[in-house]
């Protein structure tokens, strides 16, 4: 199933821009646009490594979509579960910079039991293997990504029993961090959950090797993700310089039809067409009661929310994209495209 590109005037409007007209934000702060790139490219790069955990680990793994938050260094795996496993990497090549993983006990046992099956003398071998095939995934995929050679090496693994033990200084270098939460979904088992720390100049080069690549050269800002604290609560405010006029217009989508997607296909998206994605079709869901879970046996029927003959849903990496039918190719099952969602509606699925 193939589906259109997003030409230049789409991506500026995912990305929250509108020309090349802005002002530049500090180096302390992100902007609306910024977080919702680097969200993005976390989320595509991150996902491509569910294939190789999922073979490491033998359960079949959905990755969450990633949260951010800007902290300063003293608020930086405040909200972590003590005692927990930190691991520290870096990033050569097109960007350079170190990085911060956080896993609480808890969740390192969880992971040693799926690869080694037994408990083993050092209990970080398992979960230095786990860091270490993910990242190594990710890096390849943002070098696809970015268009720039990226590598990721793990320079060390060790145990924090109390937060105030971890002094970040130490690793990484700056006052400011975006912390990133996410989580690996193991199928039946419990949902494990990360806690990625990078500092702010390191999430600052992937923003700027994002803009040229589209020939973006200055971001419009509009809104700033502030520092949070313990004792502040999470806002954004917007930012503009005193005695600017600000010409605020709707946002034009262009047309998604062959002729309309054939003139406008940037060739510098040419990047993405390796990328792979996690086609599914959806035939329908429903809900139950545990006590109706447990009654299900061999032969049982469960109705869904679907009526025969209604289209079934097709999800691009757990996101709705189009609808179809259903089809037989020789002894295969097949979906036909019957209806694709506007622009609009991708786009708002992409954020």
């Amino acid at each position: 199933m193939a589906f259109d590109k997003l030409s230049s005037e789409e991506i500026n409007g995912l990305l929250g821009q509108n020309g090349t007209e802005g002002n530049t934000m500090s180096m302390n702060s992100l902007s609306k646009a910024e977080i919702e790139v680097v969200t993005e490219l976390l989320s595509v790069s991150l996902g491509s490594s569910s294939a190789v955990l999922s073979e490491l680990l033998t359960e079949t793994i959905a990755l969450t979509t990633p949260e951010l938050q800007l902290k300063q260094k003293e608020d930086v795996l405040a909200t972590i579960k003590s005692p927990f496993c930190v691991a520290l990497g870096e990033f050569t090549g097109g960007i350079k910079g170190a990085q911060i993983l956080a896993i609480n006990n808890e969740d390192v046992q969880t992971i040693r039991e799926l690869v080694d099956g037994e408990e083993t003398e050092n209990q970080l071998e398992a979960v230095q293997k786990v860091i270490q095939q993910m990242f190594i995934a990710v890096s390849q995929s943002m070098t696809t990504l970015l268009n720039q050679e990226i590598a990721y090496s793990l320079s060390g693994i060790d145990v924090v029993e109390k937060r105030e033990d971890l002094s970040l200084e130490h690793f990484i270098e700056g006052d400011t961090f975006v912390e990133v939460t996410f989580q690996l979904n193991l199928g039946n088992q419990k949902n494990l959950s990360f806690h990625l720390c990078i500092p702010i100049q390191l999430v600052k080069q992937i923003v700027t090797i994002v803009n040229d690549s589209i020939g973006v050269n200055k971001p419009v800002e509009t809104e700033e993700m502030e520092s949070q604290s313990s004792s502040q609560s999470n806002h954004t405010q917007q930012t503009l310089n005193p005695g600017t006029k600000t010409n605020i217009q709707p946002v034009q989508f262009s047309s998604f039809d062959e002729t309309a997607s054939a003139l406008m296909e940037p060739n510098n998206l040419d990047m993405l067409l390796d990328i792979p994605l996690q086609v599914t079709v959806e035939l329908g869901r429903t809900k139950r009661m545990v006590k109706e879970i447990l009654e299900v046996s061999q032969g049982s029927i469960i109705e869904l929310d679907k009526l025969a003959g209604e289209p079934v849903d097709i999800l691009i990496n757990n996101k709705l994209i189009a609808v179809g039918e259903v089809v037989v190719i020789d002894e295969n099952f097949g979906v036909r495209v019957t209806d694709i969602l506007s622009t609009a509606e991708r786009i708002s699925k992409l954020r």
